[in-house]
């Protein structure tokens, strides 16, 4: 075994790590044990279920409120812990535990899992996100269970702000009131607990390590303005468009001006991975959906919870396509951006738009779609999954095994990472020193 270990790439014991954890979780979900009739659930419906908890993604083809028990409701959760903090962090854990030291091989591994680049810093940097996230999401919970306990009772109550705390900050998406959080569209308090576990688990816990370490070290890293300024656009420009495309719609109508406000800025928050929906998806406008598509593609940032494309990665392309129509090099307050970094972006930019139209044409191909649902349902079927987000028009539950297997597969290569599930299919572990002339073509 131990032979076996040390033959695998980095990317392959990730890719193994949450194929095993997916394993053990779908089986715990077929099991009668799990749910409400104490009957077995399907084996598309259980992996489908545990494959959108452990990668975070909340989209859903049984209802998690009526269809799961509390014992299936608690795996749900398990593997959102797992998939947003990473496998590796719980792997350290247990290793702390035991009084081992990690070997230079598993510092690689969880290096590469948490997105870092010094591989010194492997070891506190699991420390401190298995101590910080148990900070926000108990403290995330506390302030829900002053709404849920006295709506709910206290057993329940409690229950249900540990499971909305957990699943917002993993930007996961599960709830179990079954309609999302439409009950909770005017309540502006749940809402603001919701985005703000939600913006705290997208944002990195780097980002936060170096925010609340600022009145120590006095500067930020290059990588923190960078995810700061580039949220902030990103929410500014959206929560706009946003505006003007659901005020001509008439979709907060119903709504009091401040509620409004907080179900736009929902709008705006909530497809960055999150999957948390205040509205029916199916009222919102056809630009709104558009917006929302993008918005599923970019997700969070690198080193976080969240899944997608990745803040960073879209602004280093921004910055590299003003450089080259300026002529000059890449560079983000003073200081200049690597060529590899460039290329990894272009990369993931090529696979990710690959994928997505890879699989929007095998759904489009084998899925026989109900009245009703037309190329925008299987678009955000697509995006959401990818982006692990979780959003849906309501079309998931229709499809059939081959779809399930199809958004599984999105879910696994938003969540690990495209370019990590690439890699580990590598068995050749060498350099290609070959070299070939350069040749003449034209571009554009």
């Amino acid at each position: 075994m131990q032979k076996v270990y040390k033959k695998l790439s980095i990317p392959q014991i990730l890719v193994i790590g949450f194929l095993s954890v997916l394993t053990v979780g779908g089986s715990l979900l077929m099991l009668p044990v799990a749910s409400q009739t104490q009957t077995f659930t399907g084996f598309w419906d259980a992996f489908f279920t545990a494959a959108s908890a452990l990668f975070v993604t909340g989209q859903i083809t049984l209802t998690t409120a009526t269809h799961w028990n509390l014992f299936g409701k608690t795996v749900i959760l398990s593997l959102i812990e797992i998939g947003g903090l990473g496998f590796m962090s719980f792997i350290v854990i247990f290793f702390f535990l035991l009084g081992k030291k990690l070997s230079l091989r598993e510092k690689k591994v969880i290096q590469e899992s948490l997105n870092i680049d010094e591989i010194s810093q492997a070891k506190s940097l699991v420390k401190y996100v298995i101590l910080f996230s148990l900070a926000i999401q108990a403290m995330g919970a506390f302030l829900l269970s002053i709404r849920f306990i006295p709506m709910l009772g206290f057993a329940k109550g409690a229950y249900y702000s540990i499971f909305h705390s957990i699943s917002a900050f993993c930007n996961a998406g599960f709830d179990l009131f079954g309609n999302s959080l439409i009950s909770f569209q005017e309540d502006p308090y749940v809402l603001a607990i919701i985005m703000s576990l939600i913006v705290i688990g997208g944002l990195g816990f780097i980002v936060w390590r170096d925010l609340l370490t600022y009145h120590k070290n006095k500067k930020l890293l290059l990588h923190t303005r960078l995810v700061l300024s580039a949220t902030l656009i990103i929410i500014g420009v959206s929560f706009i468009l946003f505006t003007i495309s659901e005020l001509k719609n008439g979709t907060f109508a119903h709504l009091k001006p401040f509620d409004q406000f907080m179900n736009t800025l929902f709008l705006v928050v909530t497809p960055r991975t999150a999957g948390y929906a205040s509205i029916d998806y199916r009222s919102l406008s056809l630009a709104g959906l558009f917006i929302t598509l993008l918005l599923m593609f970019i997700g969070g940032s690198s080193g976080s919870t969240a899944g997608g494309f990745k803040t960073t990665t879209l602004s280093i392309l921004v910055l590299s396509l003003v450089a080259n129509l300026k002529r000059e090099e890449p560079h983000f307050q003073k200081r200049s951006i690597g060529k590899g970094r460039v290329d990894r972006a272009v990369l993931l930019l090529v696979v990710g738009i690959v994928l997505i139209s890879i699989a929007t044409i095998l759904l489009l191909l084998t899925q026989t779609l109900p009245d009703g649902f037309g190329l925008e349902a299987v678009l955000v079927e697509v995006f959401s999954c990818f982006g692990t987000v979780g959003l849906s028009l309501g079309l998931t539950p229709y499809l059939n095994w081959f779809g399930k297997f199809v958004l599984i597969i999105l879910m696994f290569m938003g969540r690990v990472g495209t370019l990590t599930v690439i890699l580990s299919l590598n068995t050749v572990d060498k350099e290609n020193k070959v070299h070939y002339p350069e040749g003449s073509v034209l571009i554009g």
